[in-house]
């Protein structure tokens, strides 16, 4: 089990990277999986920004990095998928089968990318929409289970926290309570909408009309947000870790077990299972399943070894 003190500081390396990454533009050179190592899953990715299942197909895990596309099968080592190399700073996998996947960040040849699509698996992207101009830079995001052509994202510059209803063809600004680092929807009320700050977790009951500072957490830095199918609501804070709430976000339970700062999660409930990506606590990025129960972890990459 890590020690709060180091988990503190791990979160502060996280924060001081995250910021530094939010305005960089990619390398237009090529990016090729294990060039040092011989392990397949040592994976020579920058940031892990955003992990998701295949809601058809759990055994398919997709990965959203600094640069890369990739898939993960069956808990096999990443493979990087992505025709065009872009900078996937936000990205959510619909729970509900048939939906693209949507992600927002930098294109290769810099600027923002707006919001973007994929329906063969992030092999290849489209925009969708720019939603302001310039385009919006998403580091924030989440869909609904509901209507899943309802989706959330906040702007990486603070110009607004936005809301689609129609899979992107329209847009609305929201309320929001302060600069926002995750966003998830509750999977049994669209309008319940719970947004992770650098002070804690805040709570809309109406759709961002309004918004309730929750208590615990207060002042503490929350990286990531996620919703299971059954309603259990998941969290990455600093000093704390991983930690879960199943009465939404009154009382928590810790769960870390793992020598990571999470900054992205997906809750696999069917299969009793998280998939977290983030920092450990050499720098490194990496990515694992962590069983319900923790009983174990399991890595499915790392990039520890490259650098």
């Amino acid at each position: 089990m890590v020690s709060r003190k180091l988990l503190a500081g791990i979160a502060l390396v996280a924060i001081t990277a995250i910021s530094l990454i939010g305005s960089s533009q990619i390398s237009d050179a090529p990016n090729t999986n294990n060039i040092e190592s011989d392990d397949p899953r040592i994976i020579d990715w920058r940031h892990v920004h955003g992990v998701g299942f295949d809601p058809s197909d759990h055994s398919i895990l997709y990965i959203a990095t600094h640069g890369d596309f990739y898939q993960s099968i069956s808990g096999g080592p990443p493979v990087k998928v992505d025709k065009v190399r872009a900078d996937y700073m936000a990205f959510i996998a619909s729970p509900i089968p048939g939906i693209p996947l949507y992600a927002s960040g930098h294109p290769s040849t810099g600027g923002n990318t707006g919001l973007i699509k994929s329906s063969d698996g992030g092999v290849t992207w489209e925009t969708v929409s720019n939603v302001i101009e310039p385009p919006v830079d998403f580091h924030a995001m989440a869909t609904s289970k509901q209507n899943p052509e309802i989706i959330i994202g906040f702007d990486s510059g603070a110009r607004g926290l936005f809301k689609t209803i129609d899979a992107g063809k329209t847009w609305e600004t929201l309320k929001y309570p302060e600069y926002i680092s995750a966003l998830t929807i509750s999977p049994d009320d669209s309008e319940i909408i719970y947004a992770g700050t650098g002070n804690g977790i805040f709570k809309s009951d109406n759709d961002g009309q309004t918004w309730t500072h929750l208590d615990t957490y207060q002042g503490m830095a929350v990286f990531a947000l996620a919703f299971d199918d059954n309603g259990r609501l998941f969290a990455s804070v600093k000093t704390f870790g991983i930690v879960y709430s199943d009465d939404s976000g009154e009382s928590w339970e810790d769960m870390q077990n793992v020598d990571l700062t999470v900054s992205s999660i997906a809750a696999d409930s069917e299969n009793g299972s998280l998939y977290v990506g983030g920092y450990s606590s050499g720098g490194f990025q990496e990515v694992y399943k962590i069983p319900y129960d923790v009983s174990s972890y399991e890595m499915i990459a790392t990039n520890k070894g490259l650098r």
